[in-house]
Parts: structure tokens; sequence; C-alpha cells
């Protein structure tokens, strides 16, 4: 009776390793034609007409001001009637990044940039980031 528990836990173990190790569950594990990963013998390759995604202007927050260079920059504060503190203008000088303060309506923007491009800013966000603060987001600033 002991040897046949023992076989029965042996067997239970090994489905179990198997099942944690991945089994194939005969789905068709391939990306859609076109899109920016495809899958193939389990080798994921980069598609070579991979374009990186930029929102569409309805999603993307915006700007108008006649103050500012028009461009997509980088917000890395606000501070509504006063003006950033040194600190925080330190942090993007040691950073060397470019930036704004905008002034609209008594409201003041601190921002990264600008940029000609969403992706070029998307490249930049990381160390805005990095040096300055985790909420940094992409702005596009406009003309009203």
């Amino acid at each position: 009776m002991k040897k046949s528990y023992l076989n029965k836990k042996s067997l239970a173990l090994l489905l179990t390793i198997g099942l944690l190790l991945g089994c194939e569950t005969g789905t068709n594990n391939k990306a859609p034609a076109g899109s920016a990963y495809q899958r193939d013998s389990g080798i994921v390759s980069q598609n070579k007409n991979y374009k990186p995604h930029t929102p569409k202007d309805s999603q993307m927050n915006k700007i108008y001001t006649s103050s500012g260079t028009p461009g997509y920059y980088i917000q890395v504060g606000y501070f509504g009637e006063h003006r950033p503190n040194d600190d925080i203008i330190n942090r993007l000088k040691f950073a060397d990044l470019p930036y704004e303060i905008i002034k609209k309506s008594r409201k003041n923007y601190l921002l990264v940039g600008p940029y000609t491009s969403y992706n070029k800013a998307r490249e930049i966000k990381g160390s805005a980031k990095e040096y300055v603060t985790e909420d940094a987001f992409i702005v596009k600033v406009l003309r009203p």
C-alpha cells in the first residue's frame, strides 16, 4: 500500500512540474500581420514595419498658449500662481534638459522641450522621470 501511494505522489509531482514549465495549448501564437512583434516557433522577432504608438490628438493633453513655442513637451510641474522653486530647476539643469516655464492665465507650467515629434519627447521622458519627477507626462503646446 505504501508503494502505490508513492507512485501517485510522484505522478502528481511530475504533472505539476509539467504544468509549471508550460505545455502546448493548441492555440495559434502568431501575432496578427502588421503587429509590432511576430512570434514564430517560440522566438520573438521585431517586425520591420513597426511604428511606435503616437496617440491621437483627441487623447493628447494640450496647452493652448501664445507664449510658448509650439511642439511636444514633457510636463514636469504645475505651479498655479507660484513659480517653480530652485530645487526643481537645478535638477533640470543637472540632467541637461531644456525647459520652459509657460504662463497661462495665472498658471505656471514647467515643461521640458520643445520636441518636434511625440516619439522624440517619449525618448526623453525617461530622463525627466529619473531626474525630476515620476509624474512626468507628454503634452502638446499649440497656438490658440
